[in-house]
C-alpha cells in the first residue's frame, strides 16, 4: 500500500519549450512557476521550462482559453498566457535560496 501511494505521489516532469504562439515568453532560470494554478514548474539554466503533470481536477476552463501572448499581474506574481495555458511566477518571481 505504501509503495502504491508513493507511485501515485510521484509527479512526472516534462520539458516544455516556448513555442511561436507564446508571445516571446522565455522563463527565467531558477524561478519557480505554476501552470494553470496546479502544476509546479521550474526553469533550467538553458531556459527550458519543466512542469509536473499532475491530474488537476475542477480547473477553471478560462485558464486554458486565455489569449496567447498576453501578460498580467496577480498581486506580486507575473502571469503569461502560453501554449500550456496560464503560467504564473511563485514566490513573487524570486529565485529560491539554495540550502547547503
Amino acid at each position: 500500500m505504501k509503495i502504491f501511494l508513493g507511485v501515485l505521489l510521484l509527479a512526472v516532469i516534462v520539458a516544455v519549450n516556448a513555442s511561436d504562439d507564446d508571445g516571446g515568453f522565455k522563463c527565467t532560470p531558477g524561478v519557480r512557476y505554476q501552470e494553470n494554478k496546479c502544476n509546479g514548474c521550474f526553469c533550467s539554466n538553458n531556459h527550458a521550462l519543466g512542469c509536473t503533470l499532475m491530474g488537476c481536477l475542477n480547473q477553471d476552463p478560462k485558464l486554458y482559453k486565455c489569449e496567447k501572448g498576453t501578460t498580467w499581474n496577480e498581486g506580486c506574481e507575473q502571469c503569461w498566457c502560453i501554449s500550456l495555458g496560464t503560467l504564473c511566477t511563485t514566490n513573487c518571481g524570486k529565485v529560491p535560496e539554495q540550502h547547503h
